[in-house]
């Protein structure tokens, strides 16, 4: 999992405040979603721009450009729907730097244009880091041959597990096995509930043999022996 944030290039800083309404404007708001924006969000900042122009990197159909948003936070935490709500105004990638106090956290969601409609973008589950000191040693920004790669190394640094993947394997492919394993964390968690409740010594057995089998599943998607 990634601790500490990118060192951007110079090039690539764009520092322009963008209004919570011009936000608005771009958006299908509901009134209870602006007033995450409004309670939740102190200040917005186009901080860079990571284009051919300031990168030397090609773009490509997915990935002509990726913005860096820092997201000033009013409290602790900036709501999903803020994040999304933004994601869906700019038609580019978006990696967010959510500030509160003297801590940082990056978030992003892998973002791509729809397969039936390349008006749209689809926006999946969002991966973020732990909260941490803003203050912490910049890491260089991934190398990559093109924009796309630099995207899929930025993602696959907010992965907050090891996974068991090719080296080649898509950022698709790591996003669906994490939520995969997720999924199953969440099954072996009920299921543990449940077997410690049991009181038949019978059903305590098949329990255990399903929280076996589900374990095994899982170590095998981690990686793990």
């Amino acid at each position: 999992m990634m601790k500490g944030y990118f060192l951007f290039p110079p090039k690539t800083l764009f520092g322009k405040p963008i209004p919570k309404t011009k936000i608005y404007q771009f958006s299908d708001l509901n009134s209870a979603a602006k007033e995450k924006f409004v309670s939740e969000v102190d200040k917005i900042i186009w901080q860079h721009k990571l284009s051919k122009e300031t990168t030397n990197l090609a773009g490509t159909k997915e990935v002509p450009e990726i913005q860096i948003f820092n997201i000033y936070a009013k409290e602790k935490e900036v709501s999903e729907i803020v994040l999304k709500t933004i994601d869906r105004a700019i038609p580019f990638p978006i990696i967010f730097q959510i500030f509160s106090d003297d801590k940082i956290k990056i978030k992003a969601a892998y973002k791509r244009p729809s397969d039936s409609d390349k008006s749209k973008w689809v926006i999946d589950k969002y991966l973020e880091t732990e909260w941490f000191d803003k203050n912490e040693e910049q890491k260089p920004l991934p190398l990559g041959l093109d924009l796309s790669k630099v995207y899929e190394q930025i993602l696959h640094d907010l992965i907050p597990i090891e996974i068991n993947h090719k080296e080649d394997s898509s950022i698709e492919d790591k996003i669906g096995t994490l939520q995969k394993i997720q999924q199953l964390e969440k099954k072996y968690a009920q299921l543990k509930s449940k077997r410690d409740k049991e009181k038949q010594f019978n059903k305590r057995v098949e329990l255990n043999d399903e929280i076996r089998i589900l374990m095994n599943e899982l170590n095998i998607l981690k990686g793990e022996k």
